[in-house]
């Protein structure tokens, strides 16, 4: 513990063990055994303000030693960018502080383990944790319980409040002007409280997903320099990561926000394939899983420059033509939509699952249908929404809309709406990259920018965005709100290698409450 009036001594070290719990226990404990009232505090304490010394001020007057343990950067949950400061620097910034007598950074996303393992007379949190309904992950709850179970106090600290997330907002925003300006105008009309309950208005929803099902590698590589024989470049091998994409990442995208999901896909008889795929998504949702004998899965990898991350080429292992499995697929439909579902979600990546049978039957569904029919290298072009009869909701970028236009030069904000009276559709969105997304509907044409600081990949990203977008015109929520959802889940995707993780409503949640401090 540091001496009273001197500078901080660093009784753990932390400075050169890295702020670990090893030693935390036996240190609490040996205060504890000289009759000290031992309190806790845990948090983020990304960007340090008047707030948090108010708090942690007011924490140390409860007892005699104020620990204080930090949120690991891999579980600050507050969108891409987020935290602002490494942990180390913020543990830093706390072991500095008078009032606190050992800081450490923790293992875990919330303080349960902590609590278990130091046992303090009392556990105190903010005033911004004392209305339940903001407890957004249930974090704080279990926490309660867990300072009941080692006998100790769940006290709130009502103090000066201020917010990490809203000073970055305001002052050190990664964003544009132009897209704090819009957040601006977007906060003026909706209230974090609209937003979270669209969001929760998710698990309302009965869904049905049916589209390609695609396994996404990445083969991180190391260039060894030229062949030495002939004019190629070579590389040596490293790690190989196998991901869910298409329809599969849509379909746990769409569990993840809280609907209730029915997939229905094709995938080869590879029994790695479908043993990777059912324990992944079988737990979460109702797979109806086709499986061909003629057409493998389809496989996309990445080969992947290990030092930069940047992808060095990339590969397709896939069948050309139209699947053998339609009548099963249909046969599938059939069975499936004799029960009635709220939302019919196509991702059509042209790759031979949706050809001529398939499409016929969902010329005749009855549940609205949202539609993305996509553009790849696989599929040279051929690709468009003209295959389709109806749709109730198209994604799509802007490459996509210029190829079903046949034009390369297109006024977006123009087109749009021709495209959505020649397939009857309530909506189109039409997705820009770095510049956001164009959304029109019956009152007309709005554009959303993006809210990604940075890019590492962009796979997976307009399957996120079609995802939660798809959900939110399901629902027929305002149009701002829906791109709002869209370019979050968007960033969220960017900010990660392809689609390691998949859309969760909470993490969602989290990222808007932070946009909209």
């Amino acid at each position: 513990m540091k001496p009273s009036g001197l500078m901080p001594d660093y009784s753990l070290d932390v400075l050169s063990s890295k702020y670990s719990l090893d030693d935390l226990p036996q240190e609490v404990d040996a205060e504890r055994v000289h009759g000290k009232r031992i309190v806790l505090c845990h948090g983020v304490f990304d960007l340090f303000h008047l707030g948090h010394l108010k708090y942690l001020q007011a924490a140390k007057e409860l007892g005699d030693v104020l620990v204080v343990t930090i949120t690991p950067d891999r579980y600050v949950n507050k969108g891409p960018g987020r935290p602002v400061f490494t942990a180390e620097q913020r543990a830093e910034v706390l072991a500095a502080l008078d009032c606190v007598d050992y800081v450490a950074i923790n293992t875990e996303p919330t303080a349960v383990n902590i609590i278990s393992l130091l046992r303090p007379n009392v556990y105190a949190k903010g005033s911004d944790y004392a209305v339940d309904s903001l407890d957004l992950t249930g974090n704080i709850e279990r926490e309660k319980l867990a300072v009941a179970e080692v006998g100790g106090e769940f006290k709130v600290i009502e103090e000066l409040t201020f917010s990490s997330s809203k000073l970055i907002n305001d002052h050190a925003s990664p964003l544009p002007i132009e897209t704090s300006q819009w957040l601006a105008g977007f906060k003026a009309r909706f209230s974090p409280s609209e937003v979270l309950s669209a969001l929760d208005s998710f698990r309302n929803l009965k869904v049905l997903v049916l589209g390609e099902a695609i396994i996404d590698e990445y083969l991180t590589c190391e260039p060894l320099g030229k062949s030495s024989k002939d004019p190629v470049l070579a590389f040596r091998v490293g790690s190989l990561e196998r991901q869910l994409g298409g329809s599969l990442s849509i379909a746990l995208n769409c569990a993840g926000l809280g609907a209730q999901v029915t997939l229905i896909t094709q995938l080869g008889n590879e029994s790695a394939d479908v043993s990777l795929v059912k324990q992944a998504l079988e737990p979460h949702l109702d797979l109806r899983l086709v499986v061909s004998q003629s057409f493998p899965t389809i496989t996309k990898r990445r080969y992947v420059d290990e030092s930069s991350g940047q992808r060095v080429f990339e590969t397709y292992d896939m069948k050309d033509g139209a699947s053998d499995t339609s009548h099963e697929v249909v046969h599938q439909l059939e069975d499936v939509l004799k029960s009635p579902f709220d939302l019919l979600i196509v991702c059509d990546y042209g790759h031979g699952l949706i050809e001529d049978e398939v499409l016929t039957r969902l010329g005749r569904v009855t549940p609205p249908m949202a539609l993305n029919v996509q553009a790849n290298a696989g599929n040279r072009g051929f690709n468009t929404f003209s295959k389709y009869s109806r749709a109730d909701f198209l994604c799509m970028n802007g490459g996509e809309l210029a190829l079903e236009a046949r034009r390369k030069h297109v006024r977006t904000e123009k087109l749009m709406p021709e495209i959505q009276r020649a397939l009857a559709a309530t909506s189109v969105i039409v997705t820009e990259g770095d510049k956001g997304m164009l959304i029109s509907d019956s009152t007309g044409v709005a554009r959303v920018p993006a809210f990604a600081p940075f890019v590492r990949d962009r796979v997976g990203a307009g399957d996120a965005l079609f995802s939660i977008t798809s959900l939110g015109q399901a629902l027929d929520l305002p149009k701002e709100i829906i791109g709002f959802l869209g370019n979050l889940a968007g960033a969220a995707s960017v900010s990660q290698l392809g689609n390691s993780q998949s859309l969760k409503a909470v993490d969602i949640a989290r990222h808007a409450q932070s946009l909209m401090k």
